[in-house]
């Protein structure tokens, strides 16, 4: 019998509609052959579910188990896509550790750790990997309070949400006379705020995954957006080119592959994930941005292009991750948040 899988997509957070884009590309790319597969769709109104031909079913979100002709069927592996809460950020992994459900993403401590901007950047500079000076600070403050303690930082500044993803409430300013309106743009998503020091340079970004057993990467990217920096309408509304295999040296790709798996490997990441970085124009060593859990896989996505760069197909790449979930499920003596 075939193993019932579903795509988790949707969410609460104003990715909602990018993680469906997701989700949909990797629903109709799951093997039909290998897989009785669902999509499970959340929003603020609740769970909706469908089979593998997009025709409404039931389901209990409670046991996430597809409800079937007065059957209760368990769902056995569950493929992630949620960007932002409560998928990215572990809420609802918590759940299905309870449940004992293999499913593709990070564990519950991972996953929040590496959506609070912020906390990442904390821990991933203990591992050796450049991030960038910043400030943190939270929704509601005066302006004015921190202007001092910017004094150390140069401009261009870039003012974040910790716990948001695809660019929004993200504000490069260029004066401190531009800094009550990013503040104001960043609450929208989030209480906690950094201020992050721009660094001029390449944006790349880097795909990786656990795959048979060993942490490979994707691919390296090169982005080019055609505003001041890669944001919402850059990303998902044609407004950058997006080069694979990215066009630096190869002793700055083989650092940067380093890099990135030095922080999956060293956060303990599960899936596949993706790591984004600055080539900075002076030649000093990539300072990572950002690293995203559950990274778009809709056709504007960096991801997909990286798996088509190297002639693996969406097919062979989520059986792969498949495969690797229930292995490493099978390896975890009880549930846990780590």
């Amino acid at each position: 019998m075939a193993l019932r899988v579903a795509v988790v997509m949707g969410g609460y957070s104003s990715e909602h509609g990018i993680s469906v884009k997701s989700g949909r590309t990797v629903f109709e790319a799951l093997d039909r052959s290998k897989y009785d597969v669902f999509g499970l769709t959340l929003s603020k109104s609740g769970w909706e579910a469908v089979d593998g031909n997009d025709q409404p079913v039931g389901f209990d979100p409670a046991r996430m188990a597809i409800l079937h002709e007065g059957s209760i069927q368990p769902v056995e592996l569950i493929f992630n896509l949620i960007h932002g809460h409560p998928g990215e950020d572990g809420t609802l992994a918590i759940q299905w550790e309870a449940l004992g459900i293999p499913y593709t993403s990070c564990s519950p401590a991972a996953s929040a750790l590496t959506f609070h901007k912020a906390w990442t950047n904390g821990v991933i500079s203990r591992l050796g990997v450049p991030v960038s000076p910043a400030v943190w600070t939270h929704a509601g403050v005066a302006p004015e309070s921190l202007h001092e303690a910017l004094e150390v930082l140069q401009f261009p500044l870039f003012v974040k949400p910790c716990r948001s993803g695809s660019s929004y409430g993200v504000t490069r300013i260029e004066s401190l006379s531009e800094l009550p309106d990013a503040l104001t743009a960043a609450a929208a998503e989030d209480d906690a705020i950094v201020i992050e020091q721009g660094v001029k340079g390449i944006e790349v970004g880097c795909g990786v995954a656990r795959l048979q057993g060993q942490t490979q990467t994707l691919g390296i990217t090169e982005i080019v957006p055609k505003k001041a920096f890669f944001d919402f309408a850059a990303k998902y509304e044609g407004l950058s080119e997006e080069i694979t295999p990215a066009r630096i040296p190869a002793t700055a790709a083989s650092q940067i592959e380093d890099f990135t798996r030095r922080v999956y490997d060293g956060l303990g990441l599960r899936g596949f994930c993706r790591a984004d970085f600055i080539l900075p124009g002076d030649g000093g060593a990539p300072v990572l941005i950002e690293i995203n859990t559950v990274p778009g896989m809709s056709a504007e996505s960096i991801v997909p292009k990286q798996l088509a760069a190297r002639g693996t197909s969406l097919l062979e790449f989520t059986t792969l991750l498949a495969e690797q979930a229930l292995k490493d499920a099978q390896n975890r003596p009880f549930p846990g948040i780590f």
